[in-house]
């Protein structure tokens, strides 16, 4: 009796554990389509790419402080990877900022806002969104030379975080219209201010 339990057993565990040929080869074609998958969502491999990209980050500022625009390069493709790799990241936040300062490094301006825009969007509930916000507005207003989406992006952060400190420095910046003076006229209306 022993024998036979043991051996109607092994009859079910084997029949429940066999698989037909054409599941076997389904089963083959996904796991090979899967392997990057797979192989993105290691830990380590993940923690590996991450350092790598920290490493670039304190790297992208020379000496002289200028942009190491191969560092800023590789720091932009590495980063982009990364979000790809890993698209469910905690660390994906981090990784794209990475990203924009990478784009920004290697003058892609508006890839750089369209990446802030996401942080600053997608992630709504990191403690940067007003810096990413407005990194955003300067980079249309600095880089881009794009005024009224400047405008729009510092009306916008105010609209979201009026409180905030860097809100009402734009919310006087606008009022005051600096974002229509050129760099000379904004120096002297600031030490003007200073004198009285």
């Amino acid at each position: 009796m022993k024998h036979l339990y043991i051996l109607l057993s092994l009859t079910i565990l084997l029949g429940s554990c066999g698989e037909s040929d054409d599941k076997k080869t389904e089963s083959t074609e996904n796991n090979k389509e899967n392997t990057s998958t797979n192989e993105s969502k290691n830990p380590a491999l993940e923690l590996d790419d991450l350092t790598i990209l920290q490493e670039l980050d304190d790297q992208l500022v020379k000496n002289d402080l200028t942009i190491d625009i191969n560092v800023a390069k590789e720091l932009y493709t590495r980063a982009v990877d990364f979000s790809k790799d890993y698209p469910e990241s905690e660390n994906l936040e981090i990784v794209l900022s990475y990203a924009a300062k990478g784009a920004e490094g290697i003058e892609n301006f508006k890839e750089a806002v369209e990446i802030l825009h996401k942080l600053a969007y997608d992630i709504p509930e990191s403690n940067k969104t007003v810096i990413y916000m407005y990194n955003k507005g300067k980079i249309l207003e600095e880089k881009i030379k794009d005024k009224e989406a400047a405008k729009a992006a510092y009306k916008e952060l105010i609209k979201r975080f009026p409180r905030n400190p860097i809100s009402k420095n734009m919310k006087s910046y606008l009022s005051n219209g600096l974002i229509d003076m050129s760099k000379e006229e904004k120096i002297k209306y600031l030490q003007e201010q200073n004198q009285d």
